[in-house]
């Protein structure tokens, strides 16, 4: 369950029950600049059957947010004012609209973009896909197109084999994704690399579910000094 360890024992079905109420009661709709609709303020992408599974949010837990994240994935936009929340809800509808497997989810003024390596890699491997190549060239052109902010790369894998192999694999991973966008067009300057391994979970590992969830390569997007400056933050 999402939450272990920290207080909060939320299943799946809870935590997609609530997120759907607050983003029902609390946000409302709108229209994005790019003709799509979404819940205002957000930007929850879609979830597909292979995506992340305990809903958009949950690609935070792991970082101080578990059993919440789905909720703060969801609302969290409405924190964020200013033009910096509205250049990352513009990036991020349009993220939605070309990459619609993707699951996605703003927490802050950071944007969170995940694949689920089933999508993007062969099992225990690490070259993408020729199948995927078009949907990291997807990102890279939503990349190009605000080039304001920092891009870290972040693998992850289930906690199938040792811990050493499967942070060397979401590494491998991970970069293989970073060469492509750069290849793509993106700055190299504006690309980094992590690598978490089995570390960060967003789902249990005890069921195939879970481990399919947690085998992922996520974008983690975040503002850079000039678009902070132009902000005043």
């Amino acid at each position: 369950m999402i939450g272990s360890g920290t207080g909060f024992h939320w299943g799946t079905r809870t935590v997609g029950s609530i997120l759907v109420a607050v983003l029902a009661l609390g946000a409302g709709c709108a229209t994005n600049p790019d003709g799509t609709t979404e819940y205002k303020r957000t930007a929850i992408g879609a979830l597909g059957g292979a995506a992340i599974g305990a809903g958009a949010g949950a690609l935070i837990a792991g970082r101080g947010h578990r059993g919440t994240g789905a909720l703060i994935g969801g609302v969290a936009g409405a924190a964020v004012g200013g033009g910096i929340g509205n250049y990352m809800d513009r990036q991020a509808a349009e993220m939605k609209r070309r990459l619609p497997e993707a699951a996605i989810a703003r927490q802050g003024d950071k944007l969170y973009v995940a694949l689920p390596s089933g999508i993007l890699f062969d099992v225990d491997r690490d070259q993408v896909k020729p199948s995927a190549r078009d949907q990291v060239g997807k990102a890279a052109e939503v990349l190009v197109k605000y080039p304001d902010t920092y891009i870290t790369v972040e693998g992850h894998t289930d906690s199938s084999g040792s811990a050493e192999h499967n942070r060397k694999l979401s590494e491998r991973r991970a970069s293989g994704v970073r060469d492509l966008l750069a290849s793509g067009g993106v700055a190299t300057l504006r690309l980094a690399v992590r690598g978490y391994g089995e570390t960060d979970p967003v789902a249990d590992n005890a069921t195939p579910e879970g481990r399919q969830s947690n085998r992922r390569v996520q974008l983690e997007i975040r503002p850079n000094e000039k678009l902070k400056a132009e902000q005043g933050q």
